[in-house]
């Protein structure tokens, strides 16, 4: 009689496991990650595209965003992550989005209004092998009524045993609708 108990606690275990192995070789699939804004407000924008360059000798970028009617709404500004207050070697770049119309939200990017709550760091570009979200990896990010998708196409580093880089390329692009239909966003998910 207990052993039915046990097969069927083990069987459980079991199936917790496969469950748990197949989420991990999906979640290695999936090209991209996804995260959603604290804002959920309906301000859709002008689709656009750029691509940055950032150096140590062109370390910021400030684009401006427009919304549908063609006014100012948004920037993303790029900003170098220094070594330390001493040392201005950049170790990785933070980008943000601040919304023009609403001066306390300088990041809108983050799934929180408070940066210490935002788990993912979705805008933290870090080529360092303890990154939250790997360099490479497309960013999908729901803001309002529109998405921000952030790409890093290359990366060097000015040596390669050492952890500061000389250039990164990025490529930023605003859209109204969802960039991997295939994908159906759950609320909160990630993707990674």
């Amino acid at each position: 009689m207990n052993l039915c108990p046990q097969l069927r606690k083990a069987i459980a275990v079991f199936g917790t496991a496969c469950a748990l192995v197949g989420a991990l070789l999906l979640a290695q699939d999936v090209s991209f990650v996804y995260a959603e804004s604290f804002r959920k407000g309906p301000a859709r924008v002008t689709e656009s595209e750029a691509e940055v360059v950032l150096t140590p000798h062109s370390p910021t970028c400030h684009l401006r965003v427009k919304d549908q009617s063609g006014k100012d709404r948004y920037e993303l500004g790029c900003f170098p992550q220094q070594a330390s207050e001493t040392d201005a070697r950049i170790t990785s770049w933070q980008i943000r989005l601040a919304d023009l119309h609403h001066k306390i939200y300088t990041n809108v990017l983050a799934s929180s209004v408070d940066p210490t709550e935002d788990r993912t760091q979705i805008g933290w570009l870090n080529p360092g092998k303890f990154a939250k979200v790997p360099v490479t990896k497309e960013r999908v990010v729901k803001v309002d009524g529109f998405f921000c998708v952030l790409q890093v196409k290359d990366f060097h580093f000015t040596n390669p045993h050492e952890p500061y880089l000389d250039r990164m390329t990025l490529t930023v692009r605003f859209t109204n609708s969802m960039p991997h239909m295939q994908v159906i966003p759950k609320e909160g998910s990630t993707g990674l």
